[in-house]
């Protein structure tokens, strides 16, 4: 379900497009196609790639690659979301491995009140995309 949330989500926040690397949950699976509400269908979605090849994708883009980690020094506000940017989420279970965020250009956080260690990845794709959109239409 947090694939298509997060997939609908993306979209009405105009985002302009998904990827799903290897082992996240299938975006066209059942469950996720009724969470995303028809979104998966609107917004191109790369599937299957692994995650350096997405970096490298995006590098050869001049896509910035921020990625979303309990740990991070940056809030997501910090970061400015203008101009062309990724963000990664990582598996809710266990979020992205040391590797995978120091192989990203940024990574930020949510700040968090009480003893709450972490969001629901999709709250927390949701909360970021979001601002990323309020950046990107600011006048």
């Amino acid at each position: 379900m947090n694939v298509g949330a997060i997939i609908r989500t993306a979209e009405a926040a105009g985002v302009t497009g998904i990827i799903a690397t290897t082992n996240t949950s299938d975006p066209f699976s059942a469950k996720a196609l009724r969470g995303a509400m028809g979104s998966a269908f609107r917004l191109p979605i790369w599937i299957g790639a692994t995650y350096s090849e997405v970096i490298s994708w995006c590098a050869q883009r001049g896509i910035r690659t921020n990625c979303a980690a309990v740990e991070a020094k940056r809030t997501f506000t910090e970061i400015d979301w203008v101009g062309p940017s990724a963000l990664i989420v990582g598996p809710e279970s266990t979020g992205l491995s040391s590797s995978e965020i120091a192989s990203a250009e940024e990574a930020v956080r949510i700040p968090m009140e009480g003893s709450v260690e972490s969001l629901n990845v999709a709250v927390a794709a949701a909360i970021v995309l979001y601002e990323a959109h309020r950046q990107r239409t600011k006048k």
